[in-house]
């Protein structure tokens, strides 16, 4: 049994130019609110995530030393407003970059 052969280079930059030429089409026939309901969706989304992981983190780190130090609640209760503290940085810098962006373009 033999294997077939590979296409040539002509046949398959021309396969590939028909593939992009493709792809750019379907992207072109999204709606323009379409598009910018999701960017907007995943922005938030985004935002929200940097808050809660800054808070889950932090928290957990303090309930762990809690249980190591034996001084529950304090630490978690300490490192719960540091991470709220981070989680706010964090927040207003991506949103901030999210903004020059906007601005850019």
């Amino acid at each position: 049994m033999s294997k077939p052969e590979p296409p040539s280079k002509e046949e398959f930059k021309a396969r590939l130019k028909k593939a992009q030429q493709q792809q750019e089409e379907t992207s072109w026939n999204r709606s323009d609110l379409t598009v910018e309901r999701n960017s907007t969706a995943g922005r938030a989304w985004r935002l929200s995530v940097e808050m809660v992981a800054a808070l889950l983190v932090c928290g957990w780190f303090g309930w762990l030393l809690d249980k190591w130090l034996d001084t529950k609640p304090w630490l978690m209760l300490v490192f719960l407003i540091v991470g709220a503290v981070v989680g706010l940085y964090n927040v207003i810098k991506v949103g901030k970059r999210m903004n020059d962006s906007a601005n850019e373009d």
